[in-house]
Formats: structure tokens, sequence, C-alpha cells
């Protein structure tokens, strides 16, 4: 979970792509805008496909909007998330947790969304003991981990298949 924007600015993204099997032409839905950071490095990315990012915060929301207008990048779909994430069936290719502690109840509707082998990746404070991954509710959902990754001192990936 990322708590402000200086752990924001920490952030290796670059490390967070190259852990990542995603490709420029795929749909990823992203829980967590985190002010415009994840949503703008996979709109970036995923120049032939599309992002849709969800957030609970409202003024995350905009603030990624105002950011995604100005550096012109029309691939990006942001939503306020809500209990119903309204994604067609079977159209996703990835997706992207920043914030397990909020979005975790949400696993279950969204992998309804999720293509037969796409992929998840959760990202956590790993200093801060209260987060922890249940994989054994994700392995029920039909995840199979892949891979856990330090991207710095304070954060961990968690790489899942579907």
């Amino acid at each position: 979970m990322v708590k402000n924007n200086q752990t924001i600015l920490k952030i290796d993204t670059h490390k967070i792509i190259a852990t990542l099997p995603v490709m420029p032409y795929q749909t990823i839905v992203c829980l967590g805008a985190e002010e415009g950071l994840f949503p703008i490095l996979f709109g970036k990315y995923v120049f032939d496909g599309e992002v849709i990012a969800f957030d609970k915060n409202k003024s995350n929301i905009d603030k990624t909007k105002k950011m995604l207008k100005k550096i012109n990048l029309g691939n990006v779909v942001l939503k306020e998330f809500t209990k119903e994430l309204k994604i067609s069936p079977e159209s996703v290719d990835g997706a992207f947790i920043s914030n397990w502690d909020l979005y975790n109840v949400s696993l279950e509707l969204f992998t309804k969304a999720l293509k037969k082998n796409s992929w998840l990746t959760i990202l956590i404070d790993s200093n801060d003991k209260s987060q922890s991954i249940p994989e054994s509710k994700i392995s029920k959902l039909g995840f199979k981990k892949d891979s856990e990754i330090f991207i710095d001192e304070q954060h961990k990936l968690y790489n899942f298949r579907f």
C-alpha cells in the first residue's frame, strides 16, 4: 500500500514493469489510482491497450484526471470504486492492486473480468506487519503464485497467474 507522495516518489516503477508479463496491447485493471502514478505508468506502457483505474478516493481520481489531460494520455479510464465493478467478463489481461487493504474485498468481483492466463500483481508495504496476502484465498479463486519481489526496502510485489 502506498501511504503518501513521499513513498510514491521512492517506488522504482521501471522495476515494477520489468517484473510483470504486461504487453503493449493489453487491457489492465488498476485498483488504486494513487494520484496517477500507476494508471499513467500502465497507460504509457500499454499504448495499444487500455487501463481501467479504480479508486475509492475522489481526490485521487481528480488529480489523476488532471495529470492525464496535461500529458494527453487517452487510453486510461478512471472510475470511482464501488462494490460493483462493471467490467465485461473475460476482457482483462492483468490486474494491479496498489492498496491490498482497501481492495482485497473486490478480488472475487474482478476475477470474472480476467481472461485465462492473465496476471495479478499486488503491491504491499513490507514494513507494515498488518498487511499480509492471504494466499489460500487467492489460490481458491484460481490464482497460482509466480513470485515475490522486493521493489525497494519498503515495497514488495506478489505476482500471480490466473
